[in-house]
Order: structure tokens, then C-alpha cells, then sequence
């Protein structure tokens, strides 16, 4: 399977997007450090393990002897990383730990929880220690925006079709490497929903604000 032409060409591209969103994830730590001067120690922490991943994706491509369509991933992150600057430059701190720390984290570990049962036995364990590594990325999230309420809510709104249109592109893709694009989306949902009911949002209200994105997502035109 992995060395068919279908897998490798679609392998280049969902390989591009998780190097390109693994550096935007690093420098958007960066930037959180800044926000939250108090916790730098940890965001940079946080930003050191998103620049590992990058590096270690490469190398997954790099073991299947694969080019990453970078220039696809940044087009396809550039709203999603024009909206993280928007929030960085707004008067709360909110926005940008609802984008980077609630809504990619939890679209990151939904991918690779889907992606790991049809991984090649190079990238399996290394997809493995990154969702360990995302688990914790979202955990300060929560920690940090309990309890957020409506503002919290009012940034997801903004975030989640602009993530979920990322995803509209590659929907072929996904399946071609073997993913099931329902089940990463119900996954991402339900991640979603938990983090937003730990930071203090009622369970009702958080599965409107998900429903009604995905719902849209779902019934935009095929690309």
C-alpha cells in the first residue's frame, strides 16, 4: 500500500500539512510565551515538542522517500494563521489559547488518532509519542482558560470552520492513506466539546456552537 502511486501522492500532501501545522504550532507557543509571561517556562516547553514533531514528520517522509507539498499547507493554514495573529493583536488573552490550545490541538490529536492504526511501522510510533505530546498541549488550555465562559465560545465560533475547511481539500487523501474522514471529524467534535465543558461552557451550548460548524462544513461544495 505504501508504495503505490495513489498512497504517496496523497502521503506528500497530508505529510506537508502536518510539518507546516506543526511549525505554526511552534511559533504560535512562541507567541503565547509573550502573552503569558508568567508560564514561558512551560509554553516553551510546549513550542520545543511542536518543532521536534516537525522534524520528526520530515523524516517520516523522508522514510518513504516522499517530497511534502509544503506550499499546499501553507495556503491551506494561511486563514487559520491570520486569524491566531487577529486574536494575538485583540485586548484578551483569550483568542489565541482557544485557537491554538482547544480547537488544533484537538483537531491534531483527532488526525493522529486516525492516522495511527494505518501508519507505516516507521511513523506508528512516532505518531504515538506525539499524541501523548498533544494530550498534554490541550490539558494547559483547559488549564489555563478555566473557566473562560462565552468569550471562550464566541473564538471557537470564529475557529472551527476555518480549521474545518482546511480539512475539505483532503478529504481525498484521507482516504487514500486509509483514514476515515467521518470518524476524524466525529473524534475532533467530541474532543472539542470535552475541553470546552472542562473550561466552564454548558455541554447544550458547546454542542450547538460544534454541530452547527460541522454541519456547514459538511454541506459546503466539494472542492
Amino acid at each position: 500500500m505504501y508504495d503505490s502511486p495513489a498512497y504517496r501522492a496523497a502521503y506528500a500532501r497530508i505529510n506537508g500539512m502536518v510539518i507546516v501545522g506543526e511549525g505554526l504550532a511552534y511559533r504560535h507557543f512562541r507567541q503565547l510565551a509573550e502573552i503569558f509571561p508568567e508560564d514561558r517556562q512551560e509554553l516553551d516547553r510546549l513550542a520545543a515538542m511542536e518543532s521536534g514533531h516537525a522534524r520528526d514528520f520530515v523524516g517520516c517522509g523522508i522514510n518513504l522517500g516522499i517530497k511534502p507539498d509544503l506550499a499546499l499547507a501553507r495556503d491551506l493554514f494561511a486563514p487559520l494563521h491570520a486569524l491566531f495573529l487577529d486574536a494575538r493583536r485583540s485586548a484578551d488573552r483569550v483568542g489565541p489559547l482557544v485557537i491554538q490550545c482547544l480547537v488544533v490541538e484537538s483537531f491534531a490529536l483527532a488526525a493522529y488518532r486516525g492516522y495511527l492504526p494505518v501508519a507505516d511501522p516507521y511513523a506508528a510510533p512516532i505518531t504515538r509519542r506525539v499524541m501523548a505530546d498533544e494530550d498534554e498541549h490541550l490539558n494547559y488550555g483547559e488549564r489555563r482558560l478555566s473557566p473562560a465562559g462565552d468569550l471562550a465560545l464566541d473564538w471557537c465560533t470564529q475557529a472551527l470552520p476555518i480549521t474545518l475547511a482546511i480539512l475539505r481539500p483532503l478529504l481525498p487523501d484521507v482516504a487514500a492513506i486509509g483514514m476515515e474522514a467521518t470518524e476524524l471529524v466525529a473524534e475532533f467534535a467530541d474532543l472539542l466539546q470535552g475541553s470546552l465543558e472542562r473550561i466552564g461552557i454548558g455541554g447544550p451550548a458547546a454542542r450547538r456552537t460544534i454541530a452547527r460548524s460541522v454541519g456547514r462544513a459538511l454541506a459546503a461544495p466539494a472542492p
